[in-house]
């Protein structure tokens, strides 16, 4: 039989001669850790699902203290329709969250953190899931992928001295590796950091898009190429100080949808970077930033979690109380199978959000790299679908907008909107 651990790129184009090189090099070789793992490799071992790993009591009550303080701070004090009417997230709303803790969910306490396991952290991006899409975003980008979590995995002791208090205390951070013209292809980036003559400084120069919370952060993970010889497509992360001379935010981007996203371009003009702000090692940037991810896919799934159980929320209070033909709609067989649908997509996607967290709170070193991938895929895939069916079944006012409907509430005659 052929040797298939050997790759022929005799008929490869150079982009995906590089692009293969860079995959290589970055390859984890850490055993798989859970169940998906295993069915992906095509040896299914039902042990690492069964029994279903449960969230210790401790552990759980930790997590419930900070979670009740978090719902009450989002039902009390931000509206997020008004958030996205108005593109902007009040300063009163910033202030508040660091106040809780909540761009520290997972730092240390000894760094001011608030020190929880990724199964609360998980738990947590549920409750703002189910609440506002735009401070999710926010917070999501902060510590799932900016520089809290690379520095909690690969960061020196005098890196997180030095940059984990900050965002404890609510500094925010963001994650910049787009450009206009690469996407998930990092071999092609342009961004590129060169070694000063010192040896103590890098210089920088490139363009990041899509750089979601850049408008608000103060520290950055940058992208950017630092060839060698034998590896021209190596890649670094660096941790970037916005305030540096040569860092410019070039225009602000707007979308259809989270109309609150701190998301922008940025430039970077012979930005000198010490050293000592190489996150893990020089030509492993790939590396730090396929592991950042993996765990930090989990946030959406979580999130979309929390979406689908609004949904649900929405869907039940509203098919009990609407009748048509003689009967609450929930009664009627179309509405009852929509309903349905939206609790097993709700409860598969929190079980695969629970289980790929347990998953990293039993072992820190776990791979969880088909997990994290599946949950994303399904819990953003399920998400859609839910919102699509809750639309369905409020019918016309499912396509009205919020405001809209709560002006027809303030009639005595619309009372039933």
């Amino acid at each position: 039989m052929p040797d298939r651990s050997i790759i022929d790129t005799s008929t490869m184009s150079e982009g995906q001669r590089a692009a293969l090189e860079m995959a290589e090099d970055s390859r984890d070789s850490r055993e798989i850790s859970g169940f998906a793992g295993s069915l992906f490799m095509g040896f299914p071992k039902l042990s690492r699902l069964s029994p279903f790993p449960e969230q210790t009591t401790e552990d759980k009550l930790a997590g419930d203290q900070f979670i009740t303080k978090l719902d009450t701070f989002l039902q009390q004090h931000t509206d997020p329709d008004q958030i996205d009417r108005d593109g902007e997230i009040p300063d009163s709303v910033f202030s508040g969250l660091a106040e809780l803790g909540t761009f520290g969910i997972k730092i240390p306490q000894k760094y001011g953190g608030l020190g929880l396991s990724q199964t609360n952290y998980s738990r947590a991006a549920m409750v703002l899931g189910a609440h506002c899409g735009n401070l999710t975003a926010l917070l999501s980008a902060h510590q799932s992928i900016g520089v809290p979590q690379p520095l909690i995995i690969f960061g020196t002791d005098a890196q997180k001295e030095k940059y984990l208090p900050l965002f404890a205390a609510g500094n925010i951070s963001a994650f910049a590796l787009t450009e206009q013209e690469v996407g998930s292809d990092p071999a092609k980036m342009k961004t590129i950091a060169t070694l000063d003559p010192d040896g103590e400084h890098w210089t920088l120069n490139g363009e990041k898009l899509w750089c979601t919370n850049g408008l608000k952060a103060s520290h950055l993970v940058v992208m950017a190429k630092t060839p060698t010889s034998e590896k021209p497509y190596a890649s670094t992360a660096f941790i970037i100080d916005v305030t540096s001379p040569g860092v410019e935010i070039i225009t602000r981007c707007r979308f259809m949808g989270l109309k609150a996203l701190y998301n922008g371009v940025i430039r970077f003009t012979d930005v000198r970077v010490p050293k000592d702000d190489i996150v893990y090692a020089e030509g492993k940037g790939l590396k730090v930033a396929l592991t950042t991810l993996n765990t930090g896919r989990l946030t959406l799934p979580a999130a979309c979690s929390g979406a689908l159980q609004r949904c649900l929320d929405i869907s039940l209070a509203w098919a009990s109380r609407r009748e048509q033909w003689g009967a609450a709609i929930g009664k009627h067989a179309a509405i009852a199978a929509k309903i349905a649908d939206l609790r097993a997509d709700q409860f598969a996607t929190e079980s695969m959000v629970l289980y790929v967290s347990a998953l990293v709170d039993l072992d820190k070193k776990a791979d969880i790299r088909i997990e994290a991938a599946m949950a994303k895929l399904w819990g953003t895939e399920a998400a859609w679908h839910g919102v699509d069916q809750t639309m369905q079944i409020k019918g016309g006012r499912g396509y009205e907008t919020a405001e809209s409907l709560k002006n027809r509430a303030k009639s005595p005659t619309l009372s039933s909107a």
